[in-house]
């Protein structure tokens, strides 16, 4: 496996766990085992945070793709042959260009929005929403980021085909937009408090979130 491989394989699972991490709001999520710092000691995605499961951070410390920055000092983990302290934070050999870009898609819309329908002003958890067509598709609006908002079922019934101009001008977020709304809306739970050194958390909030 080649390192662009490997990284490759590391970027698109960060992307379907993005998918995954945003379908409720307000709801803390425990994150995964070991923190994934790039070369330069940034994690390597912030949205979401780079997390992998341990064993996958133990499979690339052994092919030579990471090093070991911090251990757990009570996790260890054995087999027949070996006995291992489990990774907290592993660095990759080499920088990588981070991928600072938004999906699109309906969750990320959702996150942009803050879960709030852009006609009414409430907000609601995932499954109460869903997408609007500022200019309606009836009348030659796309999907894109500029013409869906979030929207409310009752509202969506009784917009029906008419063209409403939303609370927020709907665009395209960047990148560290999308990142510090996740903070916001979407707590996790560190594994490791020394994770918060690197995922911008203060201390008061790191605490917060594992209580």
């Amino acid at each position: 496996m080649s390192v662009d491989t490997m990284y490759l394989i590391l970027y698109n699972y960060f992307q379907w766990r993005q998918c995954r991490c945003t379908q409720k709001i307000n709801t803390i999520l425990v994150m995964s085992d070991t923190l994934v710092l790039n070369h330069d000691g940034m994690p390597l995605s912030m949205l979401p945070p780079s997390v992998i499961d341990w064993q996958l951070a133990v499979k690339l410390l052994y092919l030579n793709k990471v090093m070991v920055i911090k251990e757990y000092d009570d996790w260890t983990v054995r087999s027949q042959r070996m006995e291992l302290k489990v990774p907290s934070i592993v660095m990759t050999k080499r920088y990588v260009r981070p991928r600072q870009k938004v999906l699109f898609n309906r969750k990320m819309v959702y996150l942009r929005d803050n879960y709030t329908c852009q006609y009414c002003g409430e907000q609601f958890q995932a499954k109460d929403l869903t997408l609007d067509h500022v200019k309606p598709k009836s009348r030659g609006g796309g999907s894109s980021w500029s013409n869906l908002v979030t929207c409310c079922g009752t509202c969506n019934w009784l917009k029906g085909a008419k063209v409403i101009e939303p609370l927020t001008v709907p665009k395209e977020p960047n990148y560290w937009q999308m990142v510090k709304a996740a903070k916001n809306i979407i707590p996790y739970s560190l594994r490791d408090p020394a994770w918060g050194e690197y995922l911008g958390y203060d201390d008061d909030s790191s605490k917060a979130v594992n209580e």
